[in-house]
């Protein structure tokens, strides 16, 4: 097992250099100069130089490169060019309200997809399956911010049970905290239930049709003890790999909903910092997205052989 987790981080460390390489090169593709949008469009060009040595911004690019490379090596993900804030304290600050809404969802919808996936198999082709059928593919169907304003509406403006938008820290208020999260963890619990429900419901229907299920069920075990021992297990495995992918890809920022709720998260701070230019707060976003996703993955091919023990050979 230990060569095995050295084999995946050592797969990691190409990937991540690979990732920076692309992300330093393409940001700098895209059209806008950060100094300018700093100084104004009426900045002289004097000025304007002035401001491109300060920022390392004169120097050839693969010398840039190479300088935050070292640096980020090191720990020190630069300065941020908009706030001034070192971009390792500014990006984690961030991500870490990123975390409080997607771990939060993304465990809320694995519980209902296994419960609504499980069913829909047991009971499949009768109305229930029908049901869920039908309500997952809504939910897949409807775009999350359009979901977001929908509650945010109905919970907010309508019933007022709820914040409408803005966030007040966990450190000044957690029961206050915790009521601006609501929407945010209900959007993504919404948007993500479709998807990981219809993987279980189709792992299920496949285990369901086994020589082994209908062995269980001819030797008398209870359906209960049929559905927990053998099926759950069985099914739930090609859907913990959609759910690794799908926290890792929204630990990378869940831009959208951030934005509909006015939450200082991950990819708020990453569309911002790409409207502003702020090319070392775009790379530290960037880097630790890739990151937490290869790590993530990490994690879920060490939890796969416990529910398909075939992975193990």
């Amino acid at each position: 097992m230990s060569g095995y987790i050295i084999g995946r981080l050592s797969l990691a460390v190409p990937t991540l250099f690979l990732v920076s390489l692309a992300v330093f090169f393409l940001i700098r593709l895209v059209p806008g100069d950060p100094a300018l949008v700093m100084l104004g469009e009426g900045a002289d060009p004097a000025t304007l130089a002035a401001m491109h040595r300060e920022l390392g911004l004169d120097r050839p690019l693969m010398t840039q490169y190479l300088l935050w490379l070292g640096h980020a090596l090191r720990g020190d993900l630069g300065i941020s060019i908009v706030s001034g804030e070192p971009v390792g304290g500014l990006v984690l600050s961030h991500f870490a309200l990123t975390v409080a809404v997607v771990l939060p969802a993304v465990a809320f919808a694995t519980v209902l997809a296994v419960v609504f996936g499980m069913m829909a198999a047991w009971k499949h082709g009768q109305p229930i399956d029908l049901a869920v059928s039908a309500t997952t593919g809504l939910l897949l169907a409807v775009p999350g911010f359009w979901l977001g304003l929908v509650l945010l509406i109905v919970f907010g403006v309508k019933l007022h049970w709820l914040p409408i938008v803005g966030y007040i820290p966990f450190s000044e208020s957690v029961g206050a905290a915790l009521l601006f999260l609501v929407l945010p963890v209900a959007t993504l619990t919404l948007t993500e239930t479709g998807t990981l429900t219809r993987m279980m419901r189709a792992s299920a229907i496949d285990v369901f049709a086994l020589d082994y299920i209908t062995h269980a069920r001819a030797k008398g075990l209870p359906e209960r003890l049929v559905l927990a021992r053998h099926v759950f297990p069985n099914a739930f495995a090609p859907t913990l790999t959609l759910i690794g992918l799908t926290l890792g890809h929204l630990l990378g920022g869940v831009a959208v909903v951030e934005t509909v709720f006015t939450l200082p998260g991950l990819g708020r701070l990453m569309v911002d910092s790409i409207l502003a230019r702020d090319y070392p707060v775009i790379q530290g976003c960037l880097l630790l997205t890739a990151l937490v996703f290869v790590l993530v993955n990490l994690v879920v091919d060490l939890i796969y052989p416990v529910f398909d023990p075939r992975v193990k050979s």
